[in-house]
Parts: C-alpha cells; sequence; structure tokens
C-alpha cells in the first residue's frame, strides 16, 4: 500500500510521507504514562529511544526488550487509516513547531524556513475530502484497500 500511495501524487500518501519526515513536532510517542517507571530488571534504558531496554545482566546480556505500544506507533500502516483532514492537521502542527525551533536555533530567513512556509502553504490547499477518496481509488486500482 506505502509503494501505491507514495509512488504517486496522491495528497494523502503525500500528506502521510511529510508527516513521517517530521511527525516528532506533532506528537508525543510513546505515550510516557503507558511506559513503566522503571526498567525491567536487569535491564537498562536505551539512550534515544524510550522505551526500549537492553539487559546488561545474566544471561541474556544485549538482549533488547521493546516496551512501546506500536499500535500508535508513527507508521505508514498507522497514517494511512487516519482521514486526510487529521493527516493534514498534524502535518500543519509538525511544521509549526518544525518552523519555531529552527527559527529560535538559526533565526528567521533560512532556506529550510522558506521551504518549511511552502509545505504549509500546500497542506492549507489540500482538498481533504477528495485526498481521501483519490487514496482509495489509487489502492483499488492496484488490487489493495486500506487495511
Amino acid at each position: 500500500a506505502s509503494a501505491a500511495l507514495c509512488g504517486t501524487q496522491c495528497d494523502k500518501g503525500l500528506l502521510i510521507q511529510r508527516l513521517l519526515c517530521r511527525w516528532w513536532y506533532a506528537m508525543t510517542w510513546p505515550d510516557p504514562a503507558t511506559l513503566p517507571v522503571r526498567p525491567p530488571k536487569r535491564f537498562d534504558a536505551l539512550d534515544g529511544f524510550t522505551g526500549v531496554y537492553v539487559c546488561t545482566e545474566g544471561d541474556k546480556v544485549g538482549q533488547i526488550r521493546d516496551l512501546r505500544d506500536k499500535t500508535t506507533c508513527p507508521s505508514f500502516q498507522i497514517f494511512v487509516r487516519k482521514d486526510a483532514e487529521e493527516l493534514r492537521q498534524l502535518l500543519l502542527k509538525a511544521l509549526e513547531e518544525q518552523r519555531a525551533q529552527l527559527v529560535a536555533k538559526e533565526g528567521s530567513g533560512t532556506p529550510t524556513e522558506k521551504e518549511i512556509d511552502q509545505l504549509v502553504k500546500w497542506a492549507k490547499k489540500v482538498n481533504t475530502t477528495k485526498a481521501d477518496k483519490d487514496a482509495v481509488k489509487v489502492l483499488k486500482a492496484s488490487g489493495l484497500s486500506i487495511p
């Protein structure tokens, strides 16, 4: 399904692609409330991967334990099930936060800020009802459907 949607100029596919590049500006994953307060016994937290632990004692040293909720992870499979309007709102939120952090670090007027502004303009113009319908057509033409 990802190749069918992302290999075309389907707006829903583009919304998904552009959100996958910056989802962390719009959402927190994993949800800290779903994770243990302390790592499992004999495991240490894996830096940079909240909710992932590595065994540091015993016969299973090096074993990885991933306790993140995969049903909510930012992935193509999860995003394709969302309607285009929700995807657009998430993308706009991500772009605004990305711009804010960029300007705070590098000042305004950078080429990257201009690219972000172009993406914001594009996202605001997307006809989300049409994007959803087109996505169904593209997938159907490929013999696929949204799971």
